[in-house]
């Protein structure tokens, strides 16, 4: 995942009348490089919907989740001694010549 995606929106179409009964939209995610974007963005495809048909919301992506990294960032590996539990991974600023 691009490191400069910092939020994503998420959309459920749900039945006419009973917003309980919803399923996820089968389209891609869309990704946003802030939070403030995505809900602007949402505000934008909800007012779009008819009668409340469409539900969203915008989270922000934690990139020690997903595994991507800060730009300028590296991850250092350190193993220590021998077996279970001696290796840990560091997330550290990466320096530039």
């Amino acid at each position: 995942m691009d490191p400069a995606v910092a939020a994503v929106m998420i959309l459920l179409s749900c039945s006419r009348g009973q917003t309980s009964v919803c399923r996820p939209i089968d389209s891609p995610p869309d990704l946003y490089m802030s939070v403030q974007q995505c809900r602007a963005s949402l505000k934008e495809r909800l007012a779009r919907s008819a009668n409340g048909v469409i539900i969203g919301r915008c989270r922000e992506i934690d990139l020690s989740i997903t595994g991507s990294l800060p730009a300028g960032h590296a991850i250092v590996t350190v193993t220590r001694g021998v077996g279970n539990k001696t290796v840990t991974s560091y997330i550290v600023p990466r320096k530039t010549d």
